[in-house]
């Protein structure tokens, strides 16, 4: 292998040359140009600084081919004072593909950027060179330039005879300088807060930051008053290494690394917002132009009263629902695909836009809460009823009168509670739906049809725990859907794996006040909550050749306290457990199978076989040799004493 011009380098001699020229085919680099040594060439400083610049303009290239970004670190947060801002030690590379490295983390006095506005005009980041300003008021991105200086002088020798000696600087120092760069936006004249919004709405509607130079690294967005920092905004301009590059080809509207940005720039900003107005409601619109097209929602923005909503426009079609928490994020990629919402936009496209407004359940729950609602989702209307801007001129005309409020449910309703409880819940998610041509000519509902095959599969286990007449009387107050949510609760592998498990949902089944379904799935839904049960399965572990006493069991199932039992269990170290299981437990040893008994009809036949064989024996030994046949015996009297001894005379 030739390691100086590589396997797929090709040297062309001047004839070769000359033809790719004429013909156009040939692509020269000038930026890629080096010195060609040979012997008996006389080299001068030039030739060694074009070699210098041959090898970073090809690592600048390469860094260009894994894209731009934050590689690490790099955390921007407030200061020790008003006027101060610390950055986290870290490294990353500007969209020229250069990199900058920061080695140690530093606190940057913000007043102490002299020449920033300069700095700004010579790198091509601002249009008018401005004079340092002593307090700065307005947006800035805090951003990161590599730049150079020589230092370290050495004597020059002299290049003719004449010439005399001087002092040079010996070495080329690659640094890393802070910038403030002027965010240039039509908002100057308004309050910080309002120009955040239009800051995000300018950089995620478009195709991300622009009018920044890709010379420099993006950090953060500042809000200055008077060199005083007002907010702190990262994701807006910040970008990971490598996330551009993460998108296969399609047609999305965004690279998914802006799509994230923007949700993650959306979350903080609201963070902010309720900090700020202490946790106070208010429309999207007062501070989001723009929205992503999936995020959280403010906690109370549902009126459970009426269930009518008042953080998005009027006209928009929102739905509620609940949704399983470890299925939240992949619905939320999904929609991270479709654009953001506009909500600056015209109200026809605001009414062609449909939100779903979800409320996160955790997997164990997820039963409980479906069975205490009666459909899985509802329709959430606008807070001002009357609305001109909701109707069209046709139902302003149809509805000259005072609109009549919808009439609430009764809240004895267990489905109406459900939804209220859901509607206060402070993780609420929303997420933009896709407007599609679903059919509605099929409809129906799931129900399940209860049966005993599976009871009766677990009757015999029930009865060798000594749990039979607990279950007997579960089954007893229990509905016929509630009997058979037990039934399909106790055949489970986790419980049918675990007696005291079993025990223990017995015995909250028992202390229910009323049996119902939704009364079981609450029970299901408590013991299949992460944690609950391990102990008590460490314990049965812990003693692999025994299982718990029916007494125990009993106890258990009649209303002990097994979850002090259980949590200590969990907490409790491996060399405490067998201790724990013979008090708790009274484990007995497992007795082997016994061999299965035969059912009456056999044990009769077997008994009539039995008589036939000793008959037909008896008959056998009353014939004779010479064929005369003798009385016969009866069989049960066959090989006993006739009574008279033998050889007794008459």
């Amino acid at each position: 292998m030739n390691l100086i011009t590589g396997q797929s380098r090709e040297t062309i001699g001047a004839d070769e040359l000359a033809l790719l020229k004429g013909s156009g085919v040939l692509i020269e680099d000038p930026r890629r140009e080096r010195p060609r040594y040979f012997d008996g060439r006389f080299l001068a400083a030039r030739d060694l600084i074009r070699d210098q610049q041959y090898i970073l303009t090809r690592e600048a290239d390469l860094g260009q081919a894994a894209g731009s970004g934050v590689a690490s670190g790099l955390d921007v947060e407030r200061g020790s004072a008003g006027d101060r801002v610390n950055v986290a030690a870290g490294h990353g590379v500007t969209a020229a593909g250069e990199l900058v490295l920061l080695p140690r983390a530093i606190e940057l006095r913000l007043a102490d950027i002299p020449r920033a506005e300069q700095l700004s005009a010579r790198f091509g980041l601002g249009r008018v060179p401005h004079p340092p300003l002593r307090n700065r008021s307005g947006l800035f991105v805090l951003a990161l330039r590599p730049v150079e200086y020589t230092d370290n002088p050495i004597g020059a020798y002299p290049t003719s005879i004449t010439g005399q000696r001087t002092v040079e600087d010996g070495d080329v120092v690659e640094a890393t300088a802070i910038v403030l760069v002027p965010w240039q936006d039509d908002g100057a004249a308004d309050a910080l807060a309002a120009r955040r919004g239009r800051a995000a709405a300018a950089i995620f509607a478009g195709d991300g930051v622009r009018g920044l130079s890709a010379n420099v690294l993006p950090l953060a967005m500042l809000a200055l008053s008077n060199n005083v920092v007002v907010w702190i905004d990262e994701a807006m301009v910040r970008r990971e290494l490598g996330a551009d590059r993460a998108d296969l080809p399609g047609l999305g509207h965004a690279p998914r690394a802006l799509r994230l940005a923007h949700l993650i720039q959306h979350q903080v900003h609201l963070a902010d917002i309720l900090l700020a107005s202490g946790g106070r409601g208010f429309a999207a619109h007062e501070h989001f132009p723009l929205l992503p097209s999936a995020g959280p929602v403010p906690a109370g923005m549902i009126d459970s009263s009426d269930f009518t909503q008042r953080y998005f426009p009027p006209e928009m079609a929102v739905d509620f629902s609940i949704i399983p928490e470890d299925e939240l994020p992949a619905l939320v990629e999904e929609a991270l695909s479709l654009p953001p919402i506009d909500l600056e936009a015209p109200s026809a496209a605001l009414e062609s836009t449909a939100l779903l407004l979800l409320a996160p359940i955790p997997r164990h729950e997820w039963r409980a809460v479906s069975g205490r609602l009666s459909s899985r989702s509802r329709t959430l209307r606008p807070a001002a009823i009357n609305l001109v801007a909701t109707r069209k001129p046709l139902e302003i005309l149809q509805q000259l009168r005072i609109p009549r409020l919808p009439q609430a449910s009764e809240p004895s309703d267990p489905a109406q509670a459900e939804w209220v409880r859901l509607a206060a819940l402070p993780n609420l998610w929303f997420v933009r739906r896709r407007n599609l041509a679903y059919r509605d000519d099929l409809a129906g509902e799931a129900i399940r049809v209860a049966g005993h095959d599976t009871f009766d599969t677990d009757a015999p286990r029930l009865a060798a725990l000594g749990l039979d007449g607990a279950a007997n009387r579960v089954l007893g107050r229990a509905t016929p859907r509630a009997a058979l949510e037990v039934r399909s609760l106790l055949s489970s592998p986790r419980f049918a794996e675990s007696p005291s498990l079993t025990a223990a949902a017995l015995g909250e089944l028992g202390r229910a006040e009323t049996l119902d379904q939704a009364a079981v799935l609450r029970v299901a839904a408590d013991l299949s909550a992460p944690g609950v049960g391990e102990g008590l399965a460490r314990l049965e572990r812990s003693r692999p050749e025994t299982v718990p006493s029916k007494a125990a069991l009993k106890a258990i199932a009649d209303g002990s306290d097994w979850r002090a039992t259980d949590v200590a269990a969990t907490a409790a170290r491996t060399s405490q457990l067998s201790g724990m299981a013979r008090t708790a437990l009274r484990p007995q040893p497992i007795r082997p199978a016994e061999p299965a008994q035969p059912a009456p009809a056999a044990r009769a036949t077997a008994r009539q076989r039995d008589a036939e064989t000793t008959t037909a024996a008896g008959e056998r030994a009353a014939t004779t040799p010479s064929g005369k046949r003798r009385k016969p015996v009866p069989a049960a009297d066959a090989g006993a004493p006739t009574g008279k001894p033998r050889g007794s005379r008459k």
